[in-house]
């Protein structure tokens, strides 16, 4: 396909048979149909394009002029757009990522480092919040994907599930000499209804996960921790998995164009 008007498109099949019952034959039409668009193209250059010559034709000099001119301008055409498809198809540009930082330890810093060491051309832009601000702000075309917990349905969004990971109260003291503390991020969903079991616990309050498994590691009392931060820490043990599941899931708007760095991102999460 090219961008050029029929009539340019037929004075080029006409210059190279030199043959109007030719040229009909590889357009698809009538002689008084192909003469007609002819005499409107030879009006708008202002100038005869062909002579008779026996049973033939034979380009004048404009006509030969128009055709290298054409001719070039099919060539440029057909080289831009070659271009611009590779443009297309190379990974490149900017792509921001919202996820909570829970997420940002395991699933981003393993995936975002192969994206960027593979595709040299590709920027991430990294932003953690909440997950309940990274869905508003791909509500509002603010990012182009996120990784979040528990997102509710929305007609704006589509949602993959990547996996379900667990909350659970963890320890790292012996039985027999643990104190009744137990530590806790202030910002963690539902987390009002995991203490409600503690009552007479001292609670204390730290809204930083690394800081609260350390802090678990060298303390008597328990720690709320979801297991991504936990299982990075061989000395805290298990004592109990809260029963709600955590979903992690990769959301983004329905109407963000599926371009090829944008599925090759998608597809680094393992999402198809």
């Amino acid at each position: 396909m090219t961008p050029l008007k029929n009539e340019y498109e037929y004075f080029l099949i006409l210059s190279e048979t030199l043959n109007i019952s030719r040229a009909c034959e590889i357009l698809d039409m009538q002689q008084g149909s192909l003469s007609k668009a002819l005499k409107r193209l030879e009006l708008e250059v202002g100038a005869p394009l062909f002579i008779r010559q026996g049973r033939g034709l034979l380009l004048t000099q404009r006509g030969t002029l128009l055709a290298s001119q054409i001719n070039s301008l099919k060539e440029l055409w057909k080289d831009g757009s070659k271009k611009a498809e590779k443009k297309l198809d190379e990974i490149a540009g900017v792509i921001s990522i919202g996820t909570h930082p829970i997420t940002a330890i395991d699933k981003i810093s393993t995936s975002i480092p192969k994206l960027i060491e593979d595709f040299p051309l590709l920027e991430i832009d990294l932003v953690l919040k909440k997950s309940g601000e990274l869905v508003r702000d791909i509500i509002h075309h603010q990012l182009d994907l996120a990784i979040v917990a528990n997102p509710l349905p929305h007609p704006n969004l589509v949602i993959k599930k990547i996996r379900d990971d667990y909350v659970g109260i963890w320890n790292a003291s012996a039985k027999s000499k643990r104190e009744e503390i137990i530590y806790y991020n202030p910002d963690m969903i539902n987390v009002n209804r995991v203490l409600s079991k503690y009552k007479n616990y001292k609670k204390v309050a730290i809204n930083n996960y690394d800081v609260l498994a350390q802090l678990a590691m060298n303390s008597k009392g328990l720690c709320i921790l979801p297991s991504p931060v936990a299982l990075k820490y061989e000395k805290l043990k298990l004592i109990e998995k809260i029963k709600e599941k955590v979903s992690i899931c990769l959301i983004y708007h329905v109407d963000r164009p599926r371009t090829p760095t944008f599925n090759e991102v998608l597809g680094h999460f393992r999402i198809n």
